[in-house]
C-alpha cells in the first residue's frame, strides 16, 4: 500500500531546550496565550507547552464559527520564522488560516502568511518582523473548520530544525544531536577528480572545515562552508586504502566530524559497478535469489517499463573489457536443470500465470556460450523470456492490461542493436527469433506514434495513494520513449537492407518534434513528475542530436537547454538537490522518489555534452554527482538509500533505517545491491525525524542506476555509445 497522500514536517526529536545556539529558543514559550474559545481538557496553553500530540492540542468550541488564537509578550520580539502544528494523527492538517502580527497596537497580515488549502500539518511560515504578538484566525472553507492546533512554535533564527525545542508525543525519530556541527557526505565516497561536496546544515557562513586522514591531525586540505555546503572538489589525493573525514569546529556548536569516505579514481567503477550487475543476477524471477516472479516479468517486480535491457546493453558497452574480467555466476545449464525438475517449488503468487511455463520454454531456445560474461547472459535471459511471453502487464493497477506493449519490444530492440557486439555468446538463430518479434508487432505496437499518454493532458493532478494508474508518477509513459528504440530500429534495419529503414527514423524524428512543440518543462510533471523514468526523455534527445544530427529537428538544443535551466534553477539548495517543484514539494508528491535520484545522473551527465554555456556545463556535471551523494548519505536523514548496505554496499555507517518487510512481493530483501527509499518532502529542508515514504525497492531502480553508471563512464569521451 502506498504511503499517506499528506506532506508532513514532523520531528520527534529529543528536547533541545539547553541548545545554545542563538535563536534557537521556541519565543512562545514565554509568550501568554488566549483564544476565542475552547473545549474542556483543551485550552490554548497547550499550544506553548512544548509538546506535539493530539492529547495536548487547542480545539476551538463546536459552535465558533470563527476561531482564533493570540500570543502575546510584554516587549518585542524579532520572529524570523513560525512553525504551526496542526490535525490530528499528523494528517487532517488546518487548510485555511491566517498568521498576523501585532504592530502599533494593530494585527497586520502579509499575502505569504496567508494558508490555503493547507496540507502540511507542520507548515513553517517565514515572518521575519519584530512583534509583541502573535495570531492565528482559523477561516471557514476547509473541510474541517476546528481548530486543531497541537503546538505553535517561533523563532529568532532562520535555520532552527522544525521541532527544535519540542518533544513528540507518540512518535519515535530520529537521534540527532544538533548541539554540534552536522557534516552530512556522501558515506562511501568519491571519485578523484569530479565533485566532492557535504552539506552543513546547522553551520553558519564562513566557518571553516578541514579534511584529514580518519584517525589524523594533519590538515589536509581546508576550506570554508557556503550556503551551508562545503566544496573540496580541489582536493584530489594518490589512490590508497586509507579514508577520510571531514571536520568542522568553532562557533556555539561542538565539533563536528562526518562519516569517514574514500576518495579513488575510477571510483565508481570499483565500488559500484559489481553490485549493480549483482542485483541484476540476484533480482531475475524464477532463476535469482528466490523462486517467485511477483509481476510476471523477467525480473521480480519488473515491468515493461522497466528498461532492464537497454540498461544492461549500455552497461555492457560502457566497458567490455570489465564485463569480460568478471566472475561468471549464472550457469545456464545448471538452472534449466533446477527449473525443469519435476520437483522445483516456483512461488507463483501475484505472477500473472503462465511464468514458469515461459521461464521452461526458455531453456529450450538457442542458449548463451558458458563463456559469455553474466551481462550478455542476462540480456539473453530477459530479452528470451520476452520471446516466450510477449504480453504481459503492469500489475500496479495499469488500465492497459496484457498485451504486447511498445515498451517491451523496445527493450529487444535494444539486445538485436547490439547483435554484432554479442555475436561470439549469442546464436545467430536467437537473433532471428528477435528480429521477428519486432518487426511483426513494431507497428501495432503504437511504437511508431505518438502514445496517448505523452501528453500533458493525461496527467494527473497528484498522485492518488489507492488509484493505481498514477500517472505519469508510476513512470510507465515517459514522453518519447520510443526515439531511440526507432533509431536503433532504424540501424538495425539499414545494416539488414531493409526498405522500411527510413520509416523508422522518420517516427523517432516526428516523435523528437512532439516533444519540443508539446511538453512544458515548468510542469514538474513532465520532468521528475516521471519518477524513475524521467532519464529516457533527456537522453533520447541528446541521442539523437548526437548520433543523427543530420535529420535533428529545429529547436532540439534550445529544448534541452532550457531544461537544464530549470533543473539547475530547482537545485540552488542546501543539498545541491533537483526539488519536484518551488512551493511545498521537495520530492515527488506521495511515493518513494529513490528511483529518480539514481536515474539523475545518466539525464544530467547527457544534457552536458550538447549545452552550449560553460557554466551550465560544469553546474549539471556538479548536479550528477550530488545525487549519488544525496542517495548514499547526503540527505536531511543522514542515512544512505539502500536499506541492507551489507549486500553490496561496502563503507555505508547507517543505511535507510525503515525496511520493508520481508518474504513479500519482490523479495528484493535476499539481493544484492538493492536500493530501497529515501527522504520524502516530509524531512525537507532539515527534519531528520519526518515521516518516512514508502520503504520498498524497486528493479526499475536498479536500471536506472546502471544507465547513470554507465553514462559517467561515458562521459570522458561526452557521448554515449555509437552504433556498434
Amino acid at each position: 500500500m502506498a504511503p499517506s497522500k499528506i506532506t508532513t514536517i514532523l520531528a520527534t526529536l529529543t528536547c533541545l531546550a539547553g541548545l545554545a545556539t542563538a535563536g534557537m529558543e521556541n519565543l512562545l514559550a514565554t509568550a501568554e496565550v488566549t483564544a476565542s474559545s475552547h473545549r474542556e481538557n483543551a485550552g490554548p496553553e497547550k499550544t506553548t507547552d512544548g509538546i506535539v500530540g493530539d492529547d495536548s492540542r487547542w480545539l476551538a468550541a463546536g459552535d465558533d464559527a470563527a476561531p482564533w488564537i493570540e500570543f502575546r509578550w510584554p516587549a518585542p520580539q524579532h520572529i524570523v520564522v513560525a512553525d504551526i502544528f496542526s490535525g490530528w494523527r499528523n494528517q487532517d492538517a488546518v487548510e485555511n488560516l491566517t498568521l498576523s502580527i501585532l504592530h502599533d497596537g494593530e494585527w497586520h497580515t502579509e499575502p505569504q502568511w496567508k494558508l490555503r488549502e493547507n496540507t502540511n500539518p507542520a507548515r513553517r511560515i517565514e515572518v521575519d518582523r519584530e512583534t509583541t504578538g502573535l495570531r492565528l484566525d482559523i477561516l471557514p472553507g476547509g473541510k474541517d473548520t476546528t481548530a486543531r492546533i497541537r503546538e505553535v512554535a517561533a523563532y529568532a533564527s532562520v535555520f532552527p530544525p522544525v521541532g527544535t525545542g519540542l518533544t513528540f508525543d507518540g512518535l519515535r525519530g530520529a537521534e540527532v544531536d544538533f548541539s554540534r556541527h552536522i557534516i552530512a557526505i556522501n558515506q562511501i565516497g568519491f571519485e578523484a577528480t569530479r565533485g566532492k561536496r557535504f552539506t552543513a546544515p546547522l553551520t553558519p557562513d564562513g566557518t571553516r572545515f578541514t579534511v584529514h586522514h580518519l584517525g589524523g591531525e594533519t590538515v589536509l586540505y581546508k576550506g570554508q562552508i557556503t550556503g551551508r555546503i562545503g566544496d573540496f572538489t580541489a582536493f584530489v589525493p594518490a589512490d590508497s586504502d586509507v579514508e577520510y573525514v571531514i571536520r568542522i569546529a568553532g562557533g556555539s556548536l561542538q565539533d563536528g566530524e562526518s562519516d569517514p569516505f574514500w576518495i579513488r579514481h575510477d571510483f565508481f567503477r570499483k565500488k559500484h559497478w559489481q553490485s549493480a550487475l549483482d542485483f541484476m543476477i540476484d533480482s531475475r524471477s524464477v532463476l535469482g535469489t528466490h523462486p517467485s516472479a511477483y509481476g510476471g516479468h523477467p525480473w521480480r517486480d519488473g515491468t515493461y517499463y522497466d528498461s532492464i535491457i537497454p540498461s544492461l546493453v549500455l552497461f555492457f558497452l560502457a566497458d567490455p573489457a570489465w564485463h569480460l574480467a568478471t566472475e561468471r555466476q549464472i550457469d545456464f545449464h545448471a538452472e534449466k536443470a533446477m527449473v525443469l525438475d519435476p520437483e522445483f517449488k516456483f512461488d507463483p503468487h501475484a505472477s500473472g500465470g503462465r511464468v514458469l511455463d515461459a521461464t521452461r520454454a526458455y531453456f529450450e531456445l538457442p542458449p548463451p556460450a558458458d563463456d559469455a560474461p553474466d551481462v550478455v547472459k542476462l540480456m539473453h535471459w530477459g530479452a528470451g523470456f520476452y520471446l516466450c511471453h510477449p504480453e504481459t502487464r503492469d500489475p500496479s493497477g495499469d488500465p492497459l492490461g496484457y498485451q504486447i506493449h511498445a515498451q517491451t519490444l523496445e527493450q529487444i530492440a535494444w539486445f538485436l542493436w547490439l547483435q554484432p557486439e554479442l555475436e561470439a555468446w549469442i546464436p545467430e538463430k536467437f537473433f532471428d527469433l528477435c528480429r521477428d518479434l519486432l518487426f511483426t508487432h513494431w507497428e501495432s505496437s503504437g511504437a511508431l506514434g505518438i502514445s496517448e499518454w505523452w501528453p500533458m493532458e493525461s496527467y494527473m493532478e497528484f498522485p492518488h495513494p489507492t488509484f493505481g494508474r498514477l500517472h505519469p508518477f508510476k513512470g510507465r509513459h515517459a514522453p518519447g520513449h520510443s526515439i531511440i528504440p526507432n533509431l536503433l530500429m532504424h540501424e538495425i534495419a539499414t545494416r539488414d537492407g531493409r526498405d522500411d529503414a527510413a520509416h523508422f527514423l522518420d517516427a523517432a524524428v516526428t516523435q523528437t518534434q512532439w516533444i519540443i512543440d508539446e511538453l512544458d518543462w515548468h510542469d514538474p510533471r513532465t520532468t521528475k513528475g516521471h519518477r524513475m523514468s524521467e532519464h529516457t526523455t533527456i537522453r533520447s534527445l541528446v541521442w539523437i542530436l548526437q548520433n543523427h544530427p543530420e535529420a535533428a529537428p529545429d529547436g532540439l538544443l534550445e529544448k534541452i537547454e532550457q531544461w537544464a535551466e530549470i533543473a539547475i534553477s530547482r537545485s540552488d539548495n542546501l543539498w545541491d538537490f533537483r526539488r519536484y517543484d518551488m512551493d511545498e514539494h521537495w520530492t515527488i508528491p506521495v511515493l518513494n522518489d529513490v528511483g529518480n535520484w539514481v536515474g539523475a545522473p545518466a539525464i544530467l551527465t547527457a544534457a552536458s555534452w550538447v549545452v552550449r554555456d560553460d557554466a551550465v556545463r560544469q553546474r549539471l556535471r556538479e548536479l550528477a554527482i550530488s545525487h549519488i551523494d544525496f542517495t548514499f548519505g547526503r540527505n536531511p536523514r543522514l542515512a544512505a538509500a539502500p536499506a541492507k548496505p551489507d549486500l553490496g554496499f561496502t563503507g555505508i555507517e547507517r543505511g535507510w533505517p525503515k525496511l520493508y518487510p520481508e518474504d513479500v512481493c519482490a523479495r528484493l530483501e535476499t539481493v544484492r545491491g538493492s536500493i530501497s527509499s529515501g527522504p520524502g518532502t516530509e524531512m525537507f529542508p532539515f527534519n531528520p525525524s519526518g515521516e518516512y515514504r514508502h520503504p520498498e525497492g524497486w528493479v526499475n531502480y536498479g536500471a536506472a542506476w546502471c544507465i547513470s553508471l554507465s553514462y559517467l563512464a561515458f562521459d570522458p569521451q561526452r557521448h554515449a555509445p555509437p552504433q556498434p
